[in-house]
């Protein structure tokens, strides 16, 4: 099976809730999407026929080789758009700084486009980060937490890594998110991200959020970012009226669209 498709921004939304929840029904699928049952039939069959996905009779999971590496299938996902919104971030840093990075495939990009920057210190729970940071040799102080290595995206977790990001105060998080919500705030999935975020950002001196236009009110489970605590809002296509809304105050930088193949 090759791993090496490239996912539509609804298909992420797809591959996004599969990992939350084991087995869904098509039906559910759909109303989560807020998409027709056919336009769901299709695209699971896409991405059976690219063995990302197992179908059975009147639902879907995604397929058990997948399940053990989905984070190889976020790193292709919307490359492009997310190469330009971590130049951009980038370009938001000033010399010396501080930075927490998470454990999102953005923030991989991200940490590729700081290895050509110098004199920064970053902290960060994943292996994948580190290693992009560390392309650029020693340019910069690169810190990661003890922990237990979560294989799937090779994150450092547990209470190690936990106590480690509590003894944080950094310049800059940046982190991104499964979910941009009106109404909800920042929204994730996995319990340990969402932990990870909260215990980082009250010490933050200030808190950046970077997301693709995939990510306005998509799916989301848990609030991990409450709108009030983000002061950046890095995004690749103008907010939605509800979600300009709900980022009031927040400093919305829009890199703009670039050519993909939604």
């Amino acid at each position: 099976m090759s791993l090496t498709p490239v996912l539509s921004a609804r298909k992420e939304r797809i591959f996004e809730i599969l990992r939350a929840t084991p087995s869904i029904t098509t039906a559910e699928l759909a109303q989560r999407l807020g998409v027709s049952g056919e336009t769901v039939r299709r695209d699971l069959q896409a991405m059976a026929d690219d063995g990302i996905v197992e179908k059975f009779h009147g639902g879907v999971s995604l397929h058990r080789d997948v399940q053990e590496s989905p984070f190889q299938l976020r790193l292709r996902t919307n490359v492009a758009i997310k190469r330009r919104l971590a130049q951009h971030v980038s370009r938001l840093l000033p010399e010396g700084a501080s930075v927490v990075l998470d454990n999102s495939s953005t923030a991989c990009f991200v940490a590729e486009a700081l290895a050509e920057r110098r004199g920064l210190t970053v902290a960060t729970p994943s292996l994948e980060v580190a290693r992009a940071l560390a392309l650029g040799g020693d340019r910069h102080t690169v810190m990661l937490p003890g922990g237990t290595l979560r294989s799937s995206d090779m994150t450092l977790a547990g209470a190690n890594a936990m106590r480690f990001a509590t003894q944080l105060h950094p310049d800059y998080l940046i982190v991104s998110v499964a979910a941009l919500s009106a109404r909800g705030g920042c929204l994730d999935f996995d319990p340990f991200e969402v932990e990870f975020k909260q215990a980082v950002s009250p010490h933050a001196g200030s808190v950046i959020v970077v997301a693709d236009a995939s990510k306005f009110e998509a799916p989301g489970l848990i609030t991990s970012l409450p709108w009030q605590n983000v002061r950046v809002l890095v995004v690749d296509r103008t907010l939605p009226e509800p979600l300009a809304r709900a980022t009031e105050g927040i400093q919305v930088e829009v890199t703009g669209p670039v050519s993909d193949s939604f």
